[in-house]
C-alpha cells in the first residue's frame, strides 16, 4: 500500500515538472513590462518584420520592416512553399490603404520602384492579411499604457523562454470583450526583461492556426508611396 501511495505521489510531482505552466495573473512587475512595449517599439520607430500568416491559399510570407511612428509598412509577400506564386511582391500599407507591386525581390526595394503598384483599401474585417497589416501599424503608442489596469483585467503570464537570444515572458493580453469566459486571448505577446516587444502570436478570424510575428528593433526609414503618407 504505502509502495503504491509512493508511486502515486510520484507521478503528480512528475506531471506537475511536465507541460506548460499554468496561466496566471500578471504581478506588478510583469503588468509594467507589458504595459511599455508599445511605447518601446514608439521609440524604435521602425520594427523589422517576419511574419508567417495562415491563409485558405497557403500560409503568406512578410519579410520587411514597419514604421510603428508613421503608420506605414513595407514589405516582401510571398506564399509558402510555393516557388509560382502569382501574388508575390512588394507590399506597402498604411492605416487605410494597402499598395501591391508584382516586383519579386528577396527584400523590400529601396527607394520602391515609381510604377506598377495597385491601390486597394484595406478590408477592415474578413482578410487574416490585412488582419496582421493592421496589428503591425498599432504596435506603437506615444505612451506607456496603465499597468494597473492591465494587472486588474484578464491578461495573464502564461509561460517563459529563450527567444532570439534574450529571456521573454509570455503574457496573454487582455480578451476582447466578445470572448467567451473560458476561452484564450486571441493574442500572445513575448516580452523581455527591458519591456521590448519580440514576438506576436494572433488567431486571425476562425483560424485555429495563429499568425507568428517576430520583430526586431531598428532598421531603414520607410519611403512612403503617396496615397498611403497621413
Amino acid at each position: 500500500m504505502k509502495r503504491a501511495l509512493g508511486l502515486l505521489v510520484l507521478a503528480v510531482v512528475l506531471a506537475g515538472c511536465g507541460g506548460e505552466p499554468e496561466p496566471r495573473a500578471l504581478s506588478t512587475v510583469e503588468a509594467e513590462r507589458l504595459a511599455l512595449f508599445r511605447y518601446t517599439a514608439y521609440e524604435s520607430k521602425v520594427l523589422g518584420v517576419h511574419a508567417r500568416v495562415p491563409a485558405p491559399g497557403g500560409a503568406l510570407v512578410l519579410d520587411g520592416r514597419v514604421d510603428v511612428a508613421e503608420h506605414v509598412g513595407y514589405v516582401t509577400l510571398r506564399t509558402e512553399g510555393r516557388d509560382d506564386d502569382a501574388s508575390a511582391g512588394l507590399l506597402q500599407w498604411g492605416a487605410t490603404a494597402v499598395a501591391f507591386n508584382g516586383t519579386r525581390s528577396a527584400a523590400p526595394i529601396d527607394p520602391p520602384p515609381a510604377e506598377g503598384w495597385r491601390l486597394r483599401p484595406i478590408q477592415p474585417t474578413g482578410s487574416e492579411l490585412d488582419g496582421v497589416l493592421r496589428m503591425l501599424l498599432n504596435l506603437g503608442a506615444d505612451r506607456p499604457e496603465n499597468a494597473q489596469l492591465l494587472q486588474q483585467s484578464s491578461a495573464r503570464w502564461v509561460g517563459s523562454e529563450e527567444l532570439g537570444g534574450r529571456r521573454v515572458d509570455v503574457f496573454e493580453g487582455p480578451k476582447p470583450s466578445t470572448a467567451t469566459q473560458g476561452g484564450p486571448s486571441r493574442l500572445r505577446y513575448w516580452v523581455d526583461g527591458d519591456g521590448r516587444l519580440h514576438r506576436v502570436q494572433a488567431r486571425m478570424g476562425e483560424r485555429q492556426e495563429p499568425a507568428v510575428i517576430d520583430l526586431s528593433a531598428g532598421g531603414a526609414p520607410i519611403t512612403a508611396l503617396p496615397p498611403l503618407v497621413r
